[in-house]
């Protein structure tokens, strides 16, 4: 049997899609089995074999991620002798772009991404009905077996921003590729969209009486794609509320869910708590603005030594457990583990200096400004498709930016792969639709024909 680079690169692809489900269901407890760096490894050595290196020259974003990652390099080795296996440990900040890397080598196709969908279709079947019980086992339940090396993380241990950004991801999806098998097959409700539905407000409810940035993940994306598509989602966003708050209420009054987990009431004046906290309301229980209160110390201080301080240039460097370092008030003994200041970008101003939040700024907002010529182009040349492909990148890639504005997201395998990842999809879709944009006009010369239309293409279950 011939192996070819074709081959090797769509079996690891498949395993990366099992890996990163595995994160979704998990959580941290998959983390520790190491999954994804194996992954990333056997993929790097495939892309040393493709010799597609110049592909990090022929794209901006991966161009940025290139600068970036030798900068945080070389904010990494001087610290290994001292840190040893924390350095590298940090280091996962830059070194899990490589995932973005090599899946914009790996995916240029259209079938490929039509592929990827319906898989991520197929998986969302199931995964919506059983992510309430995996929120709240994560959260409630004290006797969960755990990996014997870790630092007792039980085997499912799902952190709410995760499950959040995964919920915003999930429910634009279902929102922008109906499932339709045919055009004239009617959307009736289905058990599995009955099923997917209840489990998905179920953990609504959990997370916003969990998280504040977690409910803030969910609730921005969906507002931006209803404003951008209001006729096709913004109708379904609100319908889709409107069911889902009737549901709250109806769980809340019931008592369907224990009435405290993990210190917190799920009640109605919980869920009154968190939205004041967020809108700055000043009945906010003490322990909300007392988080709240610890972080901007937090960040105010990474503040003043990088912009205003010795470490502009270089910042403290990856090994140095920030928490510890930098001292602020008010964490706890769990938080001081996480070693980082609950925001990603600060993350990368503490260890990188300001040449690193210049350049993880410019990365991102590269990758914006492409995601919006893309839509552009798609919504010119009238291709349903991509503009919603486009769409739903984005607004997943923002679910993620809130989320790691608020929480350790970024620095873990759990958050750090699947947003690398999310870029890296991203960017091998902007590719694709930039090739078959220019060879339907070569051909014909006319007004492009969409031949991936969600109406028409196999993106369904």
């Amino acid at each position: 049997m011939l192996i070819t680079q074709r081959s090797l690169q769509g079996f690891w692809l498949k395993v990366l899609v099992l890996a990163l489900f595995g994160y979704a269901v998990l959580g941290r407890g998959f983390s520790y089995f190491f999954v994804g760096e194996f992954i990333l490894v056997l993929g790097f050595f495939i892309f040393l074999e493709s010799q597609r290196v110049m592909l990090l020259f022929s794209d901006s974003v991966l161009l940025l991620w290139a600068i970036f990652a030798f900068w945080g390099f070389c904010r990494t080795v001087p610290f290994v002798s001292t840190y040893h296996f924390d350095a590298v440990r940090d280091a996962v900040l830059w070194g899990y772009g490589t995932f973005a890397l090599l899946i914009t080598a790996f995916i240029n196709r259209s079938n490929q991404i039509s592929r990827a969908l319906n898989s991520y279709r197929r998986f969302l079947r199931w995964y919506l009905p059983v992510l309430p019980l995996l929120t709240l086992v994560s959260f409630a339940y004290k006797n969960m077996p755990t990996i014997p090396w870790s630092n007792h993380v039980g085997i499912i241990s799902l952190k709410r921003d995760d499950a959040a950004v995964h919920l915003a991801g999930a429910a634009l999806f279902l929102l922008l590729f109906p499932n339709r098998r045919s055009a004239s097959e009617k959307q009736g409700m289905s058990i599995y969209r009955l099923a997917g539905f209840v489990g998905w407000s179920l953990t609504a409810v959990i997370i916003l009486v969990m998280n504040r940035s977690g409910f803030l993940a969910i609730l921005v994306p969906l507002i931006v794609a209803s404003i951008v598509k209001t006729r096709t989602v913004g109708w379904k966003v609100a319908l889709f509320g409107i069911t889902s708050i009737l549901l709250t209420l109806v769980v809340l009054e019931a008592n369907l869910i224990p009435a405290q987990v993990s210190t917190k009431q799920f009640t109605s004046k919980q869920i009154a708590s968190n939205l004041g906290s967020i809108v700055g309301a000043g009945n906010s229980d003490v322990y909300l603005e007392g988080t709240k209160e610890w972080r901007l110390i937090w960040w105010k201080k990474i503040i003043n030594y990088t912009i205003y301080g010795p470490y502009f240039w270089t910042g403290k460097g990856f090994g140095v457990n920030l928490a510890q370092d930098d001292g602020p008030p008010g964490l706890t003994k769990e938080e001081t583990s996480l070693r980082s200041p609950h925001n990603g970008s600060m993350t990368v101003l503490a260890r990188m200096g300001v040449p690193g939040i210049i350049i993880w700024v410019a990365l991102n907002l590269t990758f914006v400004l492409r995601l919006f010529k893309a839509y552009r182009l798609a919504t010119q040349s009238g291709s349903q498709f991509w503009s919603r492909l486009t769409l739903w990148i984005f607004c997943y890639w923002l679910a993620a930016i809130i989320s790691m504005s608020f929480d350790v997201y970024l620095e873990g395998p759990q958050g750090g792969i699947w947003f690398w990842s999310i870029v890296g999809f991203g960017i091998s879709a902007m590719r694709v639709q930039a090739y078959e944009t220019q060879l339907s006009i070569a051909q014909s010369g006319m007004r492009i024909i969409d031949a991936t239309n969600s109406e028409y293409s196999p993106v369904h279950a």
